[in-house]
């Protein structure tokens, strides 16, 4: 099984790229979110460009996607809650007008999907913003009636109770799980404070243990979030292999850049050949 990840595109995407990856032979495709750069137009456009693909797609929403501007500042600045949930009025409709953009694709969110060859894509937390607060609270609880980290671990711990023993599993996240390194440039580390630290997903690292202690196969974590290029100059590691998990952090921003031929664009390779996982980085010249 060939499965294409597509990391954050941040308006980066056309029609171009559909052709491209139709026509790349991919079993499925995984976009990791944050379609949208700031305002909630921009996903709507790229999720129409991305209805048009033939192969078989998910799109977990990240948190620039269905919020507005002044919504996502009060959640990265850590607003009052009265502001934040002010501000999330209307997120509902936003979200199911990037539903209906994206068409037949489906948006998705904690979510189980099963697909050829015994394998299942689990669909994390949704709209996620990294580190240890649950963001957009408000719309998070109205529509998935969770309130809490510790409410969606259990969620997502319940998802995988649903997974068959022997069924292979990929996580779909915006965000990857915490506890892979707290410095800068790991794989989910934080680049915007100076103390660094570790900005992964509890909730999912949380689910994940209970996967390993229920003998569950993850074969895969993809996601994304947090930028290669670090703020103040570095790169980003973007694939660590641990347990047997591939982590795999596809944020390549920008997803395109200029060659002497006209332009490239990114996104991950992950290929499923019996017990092998193979997991590279593919630049196409378009």
């Amino acid at each position: 099984m060939r499965i294409g990840v597509i990391g954050d595109v941040h308006l980066a995407w056309d029609d171009r790229d559909v052709s491209l990856l139709d026509g790349a032979g991919y079993d499925l495709l995984l976009f990791v979110g944050d379609l949208a750069g700031y305002g909630a137009e921009g996903a709507v456009r790229v999720g129409r460009s991305i209805a048009r693909l033939r192969t078989p797609s998910l799109v977990m929403p990240g948190n620039h996607d269905a919020v507005t501007t002044l919504q996502l500042g009060a959640e990265v600045f850590y607003s009052s809650e009265a502001m934040r949930n002010l501000l999330a009025i209307g997120m509902a409709q936003r979200v199911a007008r990037l539903r209906s953009a994206l068409g037949a694709i489906e948006l998705c969110g904690y979510s189980l999907h099963r697909f050829e060859a015994g394998v299942a894509i689990l669909a994390a937390r949704p709209h996620s913003v990294g580190g240890p607060r649950l963001a957009f609270r408000r719309y998070i609880a109205q529509r998935f009636g969770v309130s809490t980290m510790e409410e969606s671990a259990a969620r997502l711990r319940s998802l995988f109770d649903e997974v068959a023993l022997g069924e292979r599993v990929i996580v779909l996240a915006h965000c990857g799980p915490v506890g892979l390194g707290a410095t800068r440039e790991a794989i989910y580390g934080n680049d915007f404070r100076p103390e660094a630290g570790d900005w992964g997903d509890p909730d999912l690292a949380d689910a994940l243990a209970h996967a390993a202690a229920t003998r569950k196969s993850v074969v895969a974590v993809v996601a994304g979030h947090m930028h290669h290029h670090l703020r103040g100059g570095g790169e980003r590691t973007w694939h660590v292999e641990r347990d047997g998990v591939h982590h795999v952090n596809a944020a390549r921003v920008p997803r395109r850049k200029r060659n002497a031929a006209g332009s490239e664009r990114h996104h991950v390779r992950i290929t499923l050949d019996g017990a092998a996982v193979g997991v590279e980085q593919v630049w196409v010249s378009a």
